[in-house]
């Protein structure tokens, strides 16, 4: 009896040291473009098929993480925030609402379709950057940076049709969190209005 007393005892310590050692609640937030703000109205396709490969990020970039970098060199993360989901799997859902309300056919990865074209996007840069103001921009305001390398591929031969890079940058109107992630959303929309404007002039060539 006096054996199992201390058990319990010893159990319900340890439990209580699990509760006290949680980590404190993460804020989330979505990306929000023009193209997802907008109303859902239908756009008629006027392209032929392209299917969206899955998107690659460089080296830090396929994270949740909300990314800031000083002039320094240093990269770090905003604390207890993160996206909804992966900066590649954001992109993806951004990239395809943009291009079908530019009137694309597009459709993503997982779809089964036998599609002509596909588009290859790797994300170089999405970050706030901190100017060189401040103490080391940690009182300044950040600008957000989207840099994308893209790639449209012939599937039938797997040869690159053309290759071009999109980006966007959008200080933040003040240097909180919110307004961060607006900017990163302004800046993603740039990038994406270049990337859906270079696409038709590629494809009509192409057509």
């Amino acid at each position: 009896m006096r054996l199992a007393i201390i058990s319990l005892t010893l159990l319900l310590g340890g439990c209580a040291s699990t509760f006290d050692s949680e980590s404190p609640a993460v804020d989330e937030y979505t990306l929000n473009t023009a193209s997802n703000r907008a109303d859902s109205a239908v756009t008629a396709p006027t392209s032929l098929p392209i299917q969206l490969m899955r998107i690659e990020a460089a080296p830090g970039y396929d994270t949740r993480r909300i990314l800031v970098t000083y002039p320094d060199g240093r990269v770090d993360v905003l604390a207890d925030v993160r996206w909804v989901g992966s900066i590649p799997s954001l992109l993806e859902v951004a990239t395809l609402d943009q291009l079908r309300a530019a009137g694309f056919d597009a459709h993503p990865n997982s779809a089964a379709l036998a599609a002509p074209y596909s588009l290859r996007i790797t994300i170089r840069r999405f970050d706030a950057e901190y100017p060189t103001t401040g103490d080391l921009g940690r009182a300044a305001t950040p600008t957000a940076r989207v840099a994308l390398d893209v790639t449209l591929i012939r599937r039938r031969d797997r040869l690159p049709m053309a290759t071009w890079v999109v980006s966007g940058a959008v200080m933040a109107t003040e240097n909180r969190r919110a307004t961060i992630v607006s900017a990163f959303g302004s800046a993603t929309n740039f990038a994406l209005t270049g990337l859906a404007s270079e696409l038709s002039a590629v494809t009509a060539l192409k057509q």
